[in-house]
């Protein structure tokens, strides 16, 4: 695969982009918990089910969008502009992050379509979707940036290390293997 100079790709900051998805997750969680009259339970239970569906999300869009097709690495496809420019240069953390302005517009689709889905309580179901984008961001950003810690979440490096050079078919979830374990693309044991 030769490296097309021509290319620009658009680069976003992680970390700022991190701090615009968890400020609004708050804002609108806020907002929910003040104007909408529920209970806690039911409150953490949209919460933690919004993270859940963002993580299963997560792992559909990576395995059977981004890498849909053999030829997501070449630069005339459009996969390569969003994903496999990625694997062409995984250390390159301003490619980390799609464009701020597109999360927030996909964002908005997201809450309009779970709005017509859950009603209110997209206000607790959506902070917890975006906040998982959020923290999805955040690990993936860490992985490819910082060497990985000797604690239990090592695992998350070595896991998605496999994704990116030992096993491009495998491995799909960053933020969490789960769905990686219920589908069956864990990268085989050593």
């Amino acid at each position: 695969m030769s490296k097309n100079k021509t290319y620009k790709p658009q680069k976003t900051n992680s970390l700022l982009a991190i701090g615009v998805y968890i400020f609004m997750s708050t804002c609108v969680l806020t907002y929910g918990y003040f104007n909408i009259k529920t209970s806690v339970g039911s409150t953490l239970f949209f919460l933690v089910l919004g993270l859940l569906l963002f993580t299963l999300i997560e792992y559909i869009m990576h395995r059977f969008v981004y890498h849909s097709g053999k030829n997501y690495k070449d630069e005339a496809n459009w996969q390569y502009k969003v994903h496999g420019i990625h694997h062409a240069y995984p250390k390159n953390k301003d490619l980390l992050a799609m464009p701020i302005f597109l999360a927030i517009l996909l964002g908005s689709l997201f809450f309009f379509i779970f709005y017509m889905i859950f009603g209110y309580y997209t206000y607790f179901f959506w902070p917890g979707f975006f906040l998982g984008y959020a923290i999805y961001l955040f690990i993936h950003y860490i992985i490819h940036t910082q060497k990985p810690p000797k604690n239990i979440f090592r695992y998350l490096w070595k896991h998605h290390a496999y994704h990116h050079y030992l096993y491009e078919d495998k491995a799909y979830g960053v933020s969490s293997p789960l769905w990686d374990i219920i589908f069956r693309t864990m990268p085989p044991k050593k």
